[in-house]
């Protein structure tokens, strides 16, 4: 078994030459075969002298106190084996419900959100094997993946290496009881609740009474289409440029005439491609999502703006010229062992990454021709006009630099995430709230609520970032000192 895994990696050229490997690790044996495996083939003396192996383990509290018994019993596998683990945990049902997912969906979110925080853009090494590609591939057929869901599993896809793609789960469970390698059974893996589950237990086992060999045709069937695709991929290589106008990590921009001039086929792949890049490389988008977004592109009779909601809090806006793929950010509650909120100071002009968050936090004085404009209308209190030089959007702002004590001290603010008992008070209002009470009425989702940065003078909030101003920082006719904040993806 090492030496077939050890030439399926090198044939597709699964591990760098150094740095570290995040091994997914459920406990089941799959993924303890994995991290078997690469811990003969990873660290000083063996194949890879310069590659360090870091397990992860994350429990979705599906089974309540037998889910924290399994990631003790990981975490004591691994301990044994003299590696690192990060265990984290998520109540993924309270996930489905509050995002209205199915359980698989918000259980497959989870884990992958839990294993980049854990990676920092590290390769992830997941226990897939021909089976599961099989079975994956059966999952596509049934909710109408289009010819990358006959694909199916690739041994890479983008940080995701899959170095058991060429194994069967027999052989994994065969290389467990040679080594003593004891794993842990999971009920959930016969739970009907999970379409995998049933395609697995019900539906291959009636097509291979059909057909013995069902899914070794599969995967050649799959073969063949890879095929096929990779010279649609070039195509999208070739128009991509020509489309494309600004790439982001929340959004991209196209040019409207540029996509809706190409075949349906290569404009289909090329919003695939560019809502899989703001999805982590899965596409949420299905063949019912093309059809509404093709019938949005083609709104010519007016010029007004118009927009699209999808899964997964995409949302498309076309207008006369372009057209922008937006990712509203969803963050999974996830928590790790000595996981602390830390404030960070923020100079002005500056910028820092906020710790616990995917943001960048920036802080900065307005060029000075725009300032004597907008204090000029601020005099006046042309507030159309205000509003027209300083256009704010939901991750900028404009303040008064004047209200804000620390500016007028040291020229600096402070960001962090939220603290039990944080008060603002939101624009508009003569007294302060909870900034919990102020994401309930907001309706932000609880799995966002410990994502979003709070930015502090030295005697209170400033601004919610992307939520609600304090109005003592809101600008007035005396404001003689403008700062614009704003909040980006990392």
């Amino acid at each position: 078994m090492l030496d077939r895994v050890a030439a399926y990696i090198e044939e597709h050229q699964l591990l760098p030459t150094q740095g570290e490997i995040i091994v997914a690790v459920s406990g089941g044996a799959d993924s303890l075969c994995l991290l078997h495996l690469l811990r003969q083939l990873c660290g000083p003396g063996k194949r890879y002298p310069e590659l360090r192996l870091h397990a992860a383990h994350l429990n979705h509290k599906l089974r309540g106190e037998a889910s924290a018994q399994d990631a003790a019993a990981v975490a004591a596998i691994v301990a044994s084996w003299g590696l690192p683990l990060t265990l984290g945990e998520v109540n993924v049902q309270a996930l489905a419900r509050e995002e209205r997912r199915s359980l698989e969906d918000a259980a497959r979110t989870a884990r992958y959100h839990f294993l980049r925080e854990v990676a920092h853009g590290q390769p992830i090494a997941v226990a897939h094997h021909a089976d599961d590609a099989a079975e994956t591939l059966l999952l596509h057929m049934l909710r109408g993946g289009g010819l990358p869901g006959m694909v199916g599993m690739l041994p890479r896809q983008q940080d995701i290496i899959r170095p058991l793609l060429g194994v069967s789960h027999a052989e994994t469970l065969a290389y467990c009881q040679r080594h003593s390698i004891v794993p842990l059974e999971d009920a959930s893996n016969t739970d009907p609740r999970f379409l995998r589950n049933r395609i697995r237990h019900e539906l291959l086992p009636l097509l291979e009474s059909l057909n013995p060999g069902i899914r070794g045709t599969l995967l050649r069937n799959a073969e063949g289409m890879h095929v096929d695709l990779e010279w649609i991929e070039t195509q999208v290589d070739t128009c991509w440029p020509t489309v494309v106008i600004l790439e982001q990590d929340n959004a991209i921009r196209l040019k409207l005439q540029a996509l809706r001039v190409l075949p349906l086929s290569l404009q289909r792949h090329l919003l695939r491609r560019v809502t899989a890049k703001l999805y982590n490389g899965q596409s949420p988008l299905e063949l019912r999502h093309y059809a509404l977004i093709e019938e949005l592109l083609h709104k010519q009779n007016d010029r007004k703006e118009h927009t699209l909601h999808l899964p997964q809090q995409l949302r498309v806006t076309s207008n006369l010229n372009e057209v922008i793929f937006e990712r509203l950010y969803q963050y999974v509650a996830v928590s790790t062992e000595n996981q602390e909120i830390k404030e960070i100071m923020l100079l002005i002009p500056g910028h820092v990454e906020v710790p616990g968050t995917p943001w960048i936090a920036t802080a900065e004085a307005l060029p000075e021709e725009l300032a004597e404009a907008v204090k000029h209308a601020l005099r006046r209190e042309d507030w159309p006009e205000v509003w027209r030089l300083l256009p704010s959007t939901r991750h900028t702002v404009y303040v008064d630099g004047d209200a804000i004590s620390s500016f007028k001290q040291c020229s600096c603010m402070w960001v962090r995430t939220r603290h039990p008992g944080d008060r603002i008070q939101p624009l508009g209002m003569a007294h302060e709230k909870k900034v919990q009470d102020v994401l309930v009425d907001n309706h932000i989702l609880r799995t966002e609520r410990a994502h979003i940065p709070l930015f502090f003078s030295t005697s209170h909030c400033v601004w919610l970032a992307g939520v609600c101003l304090d109005d003592r920082a809101r600008l007035t006719s005396k404001t003689q000192h403008i700062l614009r904040l704003s909040i980006k993806a990392k």
